[in-house]
């Protein structure tokens, strides 16, 4: 039935995705195939796009795709619709027809559970999973919160991130939004189904709805189906008739939907419902790569080695930084020296000719910044502060991770021959194959076949490395894309391939995917096409000839002096060394658990994660452990500390590594401590699923919701001063404990994701290509082979950048406009003589006024004249050539994908290449957005040391020393002044850590040593 163009109900005959959004047009086809729903409708597309031109929004929205086209980056139009939306009415039309449907599905009545408003968007789950956790549900109770819950995930499309994620993946026009209003049904047992999984169907469920499934509030129970008819081994607290219903859904969801299903269902009045069915988941520098080894460079010995992070040459005198103030002095051309980088150095950083750290890896933040950059960086040094002192000349090689004392004639090295074209690797194939007639080039990417020689005309080609890699480089989710998006994805590839072909008159290409499901996919989709020159390799392959893989002709079988380097299985091994994740013998100390009552303190703000204490009965766990340091910088300060480190505890729930107990954390002496046996395990479980593409699918998707689930509380917290000054103190503690549940979310998933990268991809990464270059064969005298290096060039923006260019323009402007100085481009702006430029300002202080520096020197960014100087300070740097090093980025990771063979490491080599881009991307915006998303709360403490400053004992800053549940408590009891006990605890642990951040004016006494701080 067809309401009218704006609303459609669940049985509609002809379900289209384009109208419907692809959530919506699944549950037609639930319904279309007779499968038990709950009763619902669907705004359609047309819904939104009226509800736009009714609000007097359309201009806003062609500013918007605008700037998704545009180099210029995201304006402010999506501010515009997100005000619009929320402040206006839903036409009238609309709502009549909402409300028609209502009547006629009787929704309301009796019906106390209330209805959920679903977002079914035209590209969620499309072809790039970052899209993934940028749109929610919303439950209500009530027929007024109807208007304001549809609005609500209308406007999630043009949320800040929304908005960046589109322009990443090269989105020239936002997507439109239908909605779906279901049922919604109190669960008795609910969960989730893989209708195939390893050859089995997988059920994981819980008592009542799925949301504490999702949260990780509880550990859900796992049943497995196997045989023909998908019998269950036990069913545990599923009834054996619910059991056999889901068994008996997994094979006709399979076969109605024409694949493997992820189902999600619920069991209400003892049946079983389908809420829904969708597939299964599962700066290219010169430099970059050293031709010799660099310790021979004049006859020197490196005094530090590290990673090489980014590659390039650096000479300059050495700066050192141990907080914001050391790294904002540095003047350009000299060597940022520093424990780790953070996202408040980025300006500071572009000053630097070099950066060297002490700790980090391949996506911590200062290797990502300096890629982005295109500044020489060597990190993990483990020694760089200690080793080298203020105004040593010291010679950084970013390519090798090696730092020289002094400044070496860079002359002396061995230059480094051009790299590799498709049309070298294409000049050795032919050399290496001579008069073979029985050869034939296996290739991995299209792009190969653009360089063909005129004389091939046959070769075999493996699409996954094309198929999986989407435009912004992030890995592209296949088994997740909705039926049309998939079949536009393939068909496109195969239209491409057969173009190419046509154009190089190939006259055979024989497509072999390794990817068992694209295998099937593809020969599906050959087998109806007409007759060409595309064929699948099996079982038409030609008797007599044999395939290799193009850059892999000629190799030898081993390196020379070598034994054959270790397959897979022993590299995932040899990750669980927890020592990779620390990249040297961790300091560790002998020590008691925190205090009880400390902890307790927390678990009583956050019932959710005490509840994961009880259930391992560690709440109160005592005794003395081996505590391991994480990392040697100074980390935080003790609110912060008390913010983040339920979610250090947190990590193996949150992670979904359900079966463990929490890791236990120990704050001492401003820094990070593990207890050594709960890492271990953790470290164990992280590395195993490391390894696997359904797992690490579904943890970016998890990664980028807890961004939309924090950015989404922002339209909670006061806007202002004057708004905050107006809040009473409940209000003030409802919001940070409101708040701290996702940060804790927030934190868990993003922290360890550089581990993830650092200590379990990029050495796997490093190693193989090392082993698959011992092995090469020659190319042409100056041409060189891609090195591991070229496999983490930045290939799409991460927020850092934008930060960068958005300083930049500000700084170009004021020189423009010859304001050199602060106090002349105040003084200017105050006569109003640049009106431009005053506007300038303006919106770069709308966007990034959150930019504080996270070690809490308590200077706000928010001031025209700290932006002005941050602006004025900085050196102008070109964006990183993306498009070209995509490019590069395809020829390194396929011609180590053909030469891994050889170790049986192939597969691996693509699984980790593909993840750690997305690692790198997410982990720098993780950087980025701790200070975004902290903001609210910090100005929140703020506002609470204000009320208590006039009540004498407290300075300004000392608040910041308080932890979360004594500030709570603090808030709770004013107007009353803090006791002058905690008034001491604050000042001395501010002693301590200024002390320890080697910040100016510290107190030469020895500071306080207190339990789990110092």
């Amino acid at each position: 039935m067809t309401m009218d163009a704006f609303v459609e109900l669940f049985d509609c005959r002809s379900p289209d995705a384009a109208r419907l959004g692809g959530k919506g047009a699944s549950l037609c086809r639930l319904v279309e195939f007779g499968y038990r729903v709950p009763p619902g409708f669907i705004l359609t597309v047309d819904a939104f796009e009226h509800t736009c031109d009714a609000l007097g929004l359309s201009a806003s929205l062609a500013r918007v795709e605008a700037s998704l086209s545009s180099a210029d980056g995201p304006s402010s139009a999506g501010d515009e619709i997100l005000a619009g939306l929320e402040s206006g009415r839903i036409p009238s039309v609309i709502s009549d027809a909402v409300r028609r449907a209502l009547d006629e599905l009787r929704l309301w009545q009796d019906n106390p559970a209330g209805l959920i408003v679903r977002s079914s968007a035209t590209v969620e789950d499309s072809a790039s999973h970052s899209f993934a956790g940028i749109f929610e549900s919303i439950p209500i109770t009530a027929p007024e919160e109807l208007d304001s819950a549809i609005c609500h995930v209308w406007a999630s499309v043009f949320s800040p991130r929304a908005l960046a994620y589109f322009r990443e993946v090269g989105l020239t026009s936002p997507p439109t939004m239908a909605v779906v209003v279901q049922r919604f049904v109190a669960a008795e047992r609910s969960g989730v189904m893989f209708t195939s999984f390893r050859g089995r169907t997988l059920i994981e469920h819980v008592e009542g709805d799925c949301e504490k499934l999702v949260k990780g509030e509880v550990t859900p129970e796992q049943l497995w189906l196997a045989g023909p008819n998908r019998e269950p081994a036990s069913e545990g607290s599923l009834a054996a008739p619910h059991v056999r219903e889901l068994a008996r859904l997994s094979r006709t969801l399979e076969a109605d939907f024409g694949g493997p299903q992820d189902v999600e269902w619920v069991l209400y009045d003892e049946r079983i419902h389908v809420v829904q069915s969708r597939p299964i988941t599962v700066p290219f520098q010169d430099g970059a790569a050293p031709a010799v080894e660099l310790a021979d460079v004049d006859g020197a010995t490196p005094i530090l080695r590290g990673t090489g992070a980014s590659g390039g040459w650096g000479i300059g005198a050495v700066h050192l930084a141990f907080n914001i103030d050391d790294a904002m002095a540095v003047v350009s051309g000299q060597v940022l020296v520093t424990p780790m980088t953070n996202p408040d150095m980025v300006v500071a950083m572009r000053r630097a000719v070099a950066i060297v750290t002490d700790v980090g890896g391949m996506i911590c933040h200062a290797a990502i910044v300096s890629r982005e950059l295109g500044l020489p960086c060597v990190v993990g040094t483990a020694t760089a502060t200690t080793t080298l002192r203020n105004g040593d000349v010291v010679t950084v090689g970013g390519a090798n991770g090696v730092v020289y004392r002094g400044a070496l004639n860079l002359a002396a090295r061995a230059p480094r021959g051009r790299p590799a074209e498709w049309s070298d690797i294409w000049a050795g194939w032919t050399a290496a194959s001579g008069t073979r007639t029985d050869l034939v080039p296996l290739v991995s990417t299209i792009e190969a076949l653009e360089a063909i020689p005129p004389d091939i005309a046959m070769v075999v080609l493996v699409p996954d490395m094309d198929v999986r890699a989407g435009p912004a480089g992030l890995w592209v989710d296949v088994e997740r894309l909705p039926g049309p998006a998939s079949d536009h994805l393939f068909e496109s590839y195969l239209n491409r391939l057969d173009a190419v072909a046509s154009r190089k008159r190939i006259g055979r290409v024989y497509v072999l995917p390794r990817d068992g499901g694209l295998f099937e996919r593809v020969s599906t989709l050959l087998l109806s096409r007409p007759d060409g020159a595309l064929r699948m390799h099996r079982p038409d392959f030609p008797p007599g000839l044999v395939a290799v893989p193009l850059a892999a002709l000629g190799s030898s079988g081993s390196a020379p002096n070598t034994g054959p380097l270790a397959g897979m299985d022993e590299a995932k091994a040899a990750a669980l060394d927890t020592i990779k994740f620390f990249g040297h013998a961790p300091a560790s100390h002998e020590s008691e658990m925190p205090r009880p009552e400390w902890r307790n303190g927390w678990w009583a703000l956050l019932p959710e994660y005490e509840r994961y204490h009880l259930e391992h009965a560690t709440a109160s766990a005592h005794g003395t452990f081996t505590w391991l340091e994480i990392r040697p910088e100074l980390v935080i300060s003790p609110m912060l500390k008390s913010l983040v480190q339920p979610g250090f505890e947190m990590v193996p729930r949150v992670m979904g590594f359900w079966h463990l107990a929490p890791m236990h954390i120990k704050w001492r002496r401003c820094r990070y401590h593990f207890r050594s046996d709960t890492f271990a395990l953790v470290w164990r479980a992280i590395v195993t699923a490391t390894w696997s593409d359904a797992y690490m699918s579904d943890l970016m998707r998890r990664v980028r919701a807890s961004y939309t689930h924090l950015s989404d509380l922002g339209v909670l917290f006061p806007r202002n001063d004057a708004e905050r000054a107006a809040l009473s103190p409940l209000q003030i503690e409802t919001l940070i404990t409101t708040w701290w549940p996702r940060w804790t979310e927030f934190f868990a998933l993003c922290w360890f994701i550089q581990a993830q990268g650092d200590d379990v991809l990029y050495p796997f990464i490093e190693e193989t290509v090392k082993d698959n270059l011992r092995r090469a064969h020659a190319l042409a005298p100056d041409v060189e082979w891609p090195v591991a290096q070229d496999l983490v060039a930045p290939l799409s923006p991460v927020l850092s950048g934008a930060y960068m260019s958005d300083v930049t323009a500000l700084r170009d402007a004021l020189l423009a406009a010859d304001l050199r100085t602060v106090p002349a481009a105040l003084e200017a702006l105050a006569r109003g003589d640049h009106p431009d430029l005053a506007r300038l300002l303006d919106e770069h202080l709308a966007k990034w006024h959150w930019m504080r520096d996270r070690d809490l020197v308590f200077e706000p960014w928010d001031t025209p004249t700290r932006v002005i100087e941050t602006a004025l300070r900085t050196d102008a740097h070109s964006t990183a050539p993306y498009a070209e090093n995509r490019r590069r980025h395809m020829i390194a990771l396929a011609v180590h994908y053909d030469l891994a063979h050889a170790s049986g490491r192939a597969e691996g080599l693509h699984h980790a290449v593909r993840f750690l881009h997305d690692l790198n991307v997410e982990r720098e915006n993780h950087h980025v957005l701790w200070l975004k998303f902290s903001y609210p709360v910090r100005a929140l403490i703020l506002e609470v040391q204000r009320r208590l400053l006039p009540k004498g004992g407290l300075r300004e800053g000392d608040i910041f020393f308080l932890e979360a549940p004594e500030l709570i408590a603090a808030t709770r009891a004013l107007p009353d002044a803090l006791s002058p006990d905690l008034v001491e605890l604050a000042r001395e642990r501010r002693k301590a850590y200024v002390h320890e951040a080697r910040l100016g004016g510290a107190d030469p006494s020895e500071p306080r040593r207190e339990d789990d701080y110092y």
